[in-house]
């Protein structure tokens, strides 16, 4: 038994019935639009109807019905709840942890905010959307590529234009070869479903592309906003974000042969004052118990966007914020993966912050540890030999099972206020700042690299500058 991984009976069996009936009749009435003729060919040669004129695929409800009795179903009585983290960077400005001041992005604080993601606990590493050093803008991808296998993060998989695609495979290939693996094992590619349930033209391009090459593109849903484009109720969201993740699941085992069923989550709504997309309200946490509670009724794996923050700087709101949509995930879906270190609705890294999450991962992975209930557990001999009043310090029971049974802190306050006045003072933030700046010290000798070797590097750098003279000549841009 572990406290995560619980039905939340948010929604009745008639809500459940109703948000299920309003998804098919999007799919069956309006649709998925798809601007590539030969996907939509695809997805007709699977029974799906297609009109390309319009360049619309629709699904009758029979036909998403079968695809999900089908599809093989998630265990959600034997799944183990699961507590990850990991380091996103994307379009954003670096906290530097010594000035505190909010930076662009160099080589050497990439380096080393990777290394960092290596070294606290419970997170998983890095990985990188797009170059967060100045690079041409058509180049991005491929830099994505060369700076993440430079400094051991993972690449996100960006592709953004079609004229990329060639050069991309040919890093790839490299990257398979100086791995000993096969080119499909390595590759990463991703598009995105930008206003929901439309697949454009240039998105579905380059699926087509890496498709005909044996390479699979995941395509991502379009963490539609509430309000903005998605409606702005609750239910009505829902309703339209099950529809998509339906058509996704259909689109997957189409185009590349893997039948299964996975509800994923990212509503967030419009604030209606400043247009911005928040991610620490909690509507989010309501989204995402919400759909877990559908994954339960499709019998379907599920994840949901969670531990996310719009504070500009480590802060009450940010620890708060996180905590909302983290706990109520994690309780509910049983899994929770936490994108460490962000602030300010993903336009911050923060260092201090990974640090923060790494420790509220710590905190979070209790809900997912297995609590044993038998006679040993218990103690009760032990408990009527104490009898009223008695203590428990001086028991063997104590000693066998207090570090199994209480979580220990490394960050938060384990004094209380006299000690801590009599000492230094310092917060959790202090802490982790000493963290940070420890583990940089840590790496004298230069930046701590990945796995690529010196031979692949050049070799990519040599790729990287003709997609340069083909695709950024005249420009004025210069490669770095």
């Amino acid at each position: 038994m572990a406290a995560a991984g619980h039905v939340y009976a948010l929604l009745s069996p008639a809500d459940l019935d109703l948000i299920h009936d309003g998804a098919l009749k999007i799919l069956e009435r309006m649709g998925m639009e798809i601007q590539n003729h030969h996907l939509l060919q695809v997805l007709a040669e699977h029974g799906a109807q297609v009109d390309y004129g319009a360049e619309r695929v629709t699904f009758s409800a029979g036909f998403v019905e079968r695809f999900i009795a089908e599809a093989p179903k998630h265990d959600w009585d034997s799944a183990m709840p699961r507590v990850h983290g990991s380091a996103g960077v994307y379009e954003s400005l670096y906290h530097d942890p010594e000035s505190g001041e909010l930076m662009p992005w160099t080589e050497e604080r990439l380096a080393h905010y990777f290394a960092l993601a290596r070294r606290v606990p419970r997170v998983s590493g890095a990985s990188m959307l797009g170059s967060r050093i100045a690079v041409p803008g058509p180049l991005e991808p491929l830099y994505e590529r060369f700076y993440c296998w430079k400094y051991g993060a993972f690449e996100s998989g960006t592709i953004l234009i079609d004229a990329i695609c060639p050069y991309l495979l040919e890093l790839y290939e490299i990257r398979a070869a100086e791995r000993c693996q096969p080119l499909p094992d390595v590759f990463r590619g991703a598009v995105y479903l930008i206003p929901a349930l439309k697949l454009g033209r240039h998105e579905a391009y380059q699926v087509a592309f890496f498709r005909e090459r044996g390479l699979k593109v995941r395509i991502g849903h379009s963490m539609a906003t509430m309000g903005a484009t998605a409606p702005v109720t609750l239910a009505g969201a829902v309703t339209l974000n099950l529809a998509e993740n339906l058509a996704l699941c259909i689109l997957d085992w189409a185009l590349f042969g893997r039948k299964a069923l996975h509800l994923g989550c990212s509503l967030a709504p419009m604030d209606m004052h400043t247009a911005i997309r928040p991610f620490g309200r909690p509507e989010m946490a309501i989204a995402n118990l919400m759909t877990a509670q559908l994954a339960r009724y499709y019998e379907a794996s599920f994840s949901g966007h969670a531990g996310l923050s719009d504070a500009k700087l480590p802060s009450v709101e940010a620890g708060a914020q996180k905590a909302i949509s983290a706990i109520a995930t994690l309780l509910a879906g049983g899994i929770l993966w936490m994108d460490v270190g962000l602030l300010g609705t993903d336009e911050i890294c923060s260092p201090i912050q990974m640090v923060l999450d790494g420790e509220l991962l710590g905190a979070l992975s209790r809900f997912a540890q297995e609590i044993g209930v038998d006679e040993e557990a218990i103690g009760l001999d032990m408990i009527l030999e104490a009898g009223p009043g008695g203590h428990y310090l001086d028991r063997m029971h104590t000693a066998r099972h207090c570090r199994e049974e209480v979580w220990t802190p490394s960050l938060w306050s384990r004094e209380m206020v006299r000690t801590w006045l009599s000492e230094d003072r310092r917060l959790d933030v202090d802490r982790a700042r000493d963290v940070v700046l420890q583990v940089q010290s840590q790496q004298p000798d230069g930046l701590v690299r990945g796995d690529m070797s010196p031979s692949a590097e050049q070799q990519m750098l040599d790729i990287i500058e003709r997609a340069s003279s083909a695709l950024v000549a005249g420009t004025g841009s210069k490669v770095v």
